[in-house]
């Protein structure tokens, strides 16, 4: 749960990495990226848009093992791409 901070839509200005999966994220690809305090505890962390689709509550509310998460097939990531 979010204290403080919000997660927007931002387009990378160089390569990164998802927090969900471990993936790469590539320069110049939308995702999201969050900034502030989660659980009292500052973090700044970015996630591909699937895999911050993929997440449910309780993913967010309960705590996740950063690289836990499988990235969602190329189908469902046109899925969320439209």
């Amino acid at each position: 749960m979010s204290d403080l901070g919000e997660t927007v839509d931002i387009v990378g200005r160089k390569d990164h990495r998802c927090i969900a999966c471990y993936e790469g994220i590539p320069k110049g690809e939308q995702h999201k990226y969050f900034h502030g305090m989660w659980s009292n505890e500052w973090q700044d962390w970015r996630m591909h848009n699937e895999c911050y689709a993929a997440m449910d509550d309780d993913d967010f509310n309960d705590g996740f093992c950063p690289g836990e998460l499988t990235r969602p097939e190329a189908e469902q990531r046109k899925a969320v791409a439209v």
